[in-house]
């Protein structure tokens, strides 16, 4: 009877895993990112290009995004209970684990 508890545990939580993934890639969330890096440096090539056909002096620091600095109170929580999701959620998928070896290793 344990086993079964176990195993059905195991496999809605791979369930859910996998619906997130999925709904993640069918709205096409990892694709905007990559496109807007993308579009990015697009933009910086084009200008460094123009400022080349007209004799500015170059910097590549001007070419180059300045990423935002967004650390503060809030998003150190933020990270600081994600990180304790993560190490949880690998403790537990670690002990399911283990059990389903037990389970399956003392038949």
């Amino acid at each position: 009877m344990k086993g079964k508890k176990i195993f059905r545990l195991v496999m809605v939580t791979l369930l859910i895993l996998f619906a997130t993934l999925y709904f993640t890639q069918a709205a096409g969330y990892f694709e905007y990112t990559t496109r807007r890096t993308n579009t990015l440096t697009e933009d910086a090539i084009t200008r460094f290009e123009e400022d080349i056909k007209s004799g500015k002096k170059i910097k590549a620091k001007d070419y180059i995004k300045k990423e935002n600095n967004y650390h503060n109170n809030l998003s150190r929580l933020g990270s600081g209970v994600s990180s304790a999701i993560e190490s949880s959620f690998q403790h537990i998928m670690n002990f399911i684990f283990k059990e389903i070896n037990n389970a399956v290793n003392s038949d």
